[in-house]
């Protein structure tokens, strides 16, 4: 759901509780055949031993990501927040970007999933202040599409399409305001 503070000028995008309870019962599905692999790993035909271990594989990674299904459910996460002074990117580890940085969003396709990249003036700074070593190589393997910082609508409750015009607006508004002081 999309929250504006008008007193704040703060938008606030949160999590989708509909795409979250999709991937939780794909989630269980995955669970309950690879329960069916490990219980009757003859009905396929193979060596049941690799069936047995592609079920407990299936158990155990489908499980960890209908824990996490289930955590978003019962929370309501805040993934994006846009203010008058830039924008806030993450649920947990949030990263803040200034609108002087940035210079724009363009959109790309990575296997038919819209991402939008924000495109920031000095990349290799950006990186340079990263001081989590998994957040930096992410950072460095994203300036494969021309920016360290991308952002997917994929759990957020709004459209590809209104996030990218929302953002656009929001760089128009307060970067002319910026410039104008």
């Amino acid at each position: 759901c999309k929250k504006m503070n008008k007193a704040e000028n703060t938008i606030r995008l949160y999590s989708n509780k509909k795409k979250t309870a999709l991937l939780l019962l794909g989630s269980l599905l995955f669970v309950g055949g690879g329960i069916f692999f490990v219980m009757y790993p003859e009905s396929f035909g193979r060596a049941p031993i690799m069936t047995r271990l592609l079920g407990i594989i299936c158990i155990f990674f489908f499980g960890l990501a209908a824990t996490v299904c289930v955590r978003y459910l019962l929370t309501n996460r805040l993934l994006l927040e846009i203010t008058d002074r830039g924008l806030n990117i993450g649920d947990k580890y949030k990263t803040f970007i200034e609108w002087q940085d940035i210079t724009g969003f363009k959109e790309i396709l990575i296997y038919s999933n819209p991402i939008i990249v924000i495109l920031i003036k000095n990349s290799d700074a950006a990186i340079g202040r990263e001081s989590n070593m998994i957040k930096k190589k992410m950072m460095q393997f994203n300036m494969n599409y021309g920016s360290p910082y991308s952002l997917s609508n994929g759990n957020m409750d709004i459209s590809h399409r209104a996030l990218l015009n929302l953002l656009n607006e929001n760089l128009i508004k307060y970067t002319n305001n910026n410039t104008v002081s």
